[in-house]
C-alpha cells in the first residue's frame, strides 16, 4: 500500500508574485506544537527532478498562534517576487523543523504549481 506523502496544502500562484505562507503545526497528539527555540526551513525542487538542488531554500520563522497556551506553532515563509521569478510548473516544497536537540521533523511534501508571469520584465 502506498503512502502519499504530499500531505501539505497545494499552493498555487504566479511567477514573481509575493507570497507569505503560512502552517499550523500540531504533535501526533492533535496540540499545538510548540516551535519555540527550533529553527526550520523551507526548500523547493522541480516536480520531475526531486533528486536536484532545491531551487528555492529559505529559513522559517515561528510565530505564536491563537490558542491559550501560547504556543509558538505557526511556521511561516516570506517569499519575495526574486525567489520565484522565471519559474513556471509543478514543483514540491517541504518544511523541516530541528529542535534545540538537533532532531528534525518533516512533515512530508506539498505540491506549488506556479503559472507563468505573463510580464517578467516588469519586476526585474
Amino acid at each position: 500500500m502506498r503512502h502519499d506523502i504530499y500531505t501539505l496544502p497545494e499552493v498555487m500562484f504566479v511567477s514573481g508574485q509575493s507570497q507569505t505562507l503560512r502552517w499550523r503545526l500540531w504533535t501526533i497528539k492533535n496540540v499545538p506544537f510548540n516551535a519555540d527555540g527550533c529553527i526550520g526551513d523551507f526548500s523547493v525542487v522541480d516536480y520531475s527532478d526531486k533528486t536536484g538542488d532545491p531551487l528555492i531554500n529559505k529559513p522559517l520563522k515561528f510565530s505564536i498562534g491563537d490558542d491559550e497556551t501560547g504556543a509558538k506553532n505557526i511556521a511561516s515563509v516570506d517569499l519575495l517576487p526574486s525567489d520565484t521569478l522565471g519559474l513556471e510548473g509543478k514543483y514540491i516544497y517541504q518544511i523541516t523543523i530541528k529542535d534545540i536537540d538537533g532532531e528534525a521533523e518533516i512533515p512530508n511534501h506539498g505540491i506549488l504549481l506556479i503559472s507563468r508571469n505573463i510580464n517578467e520584465s516588469f519586476l526585474r
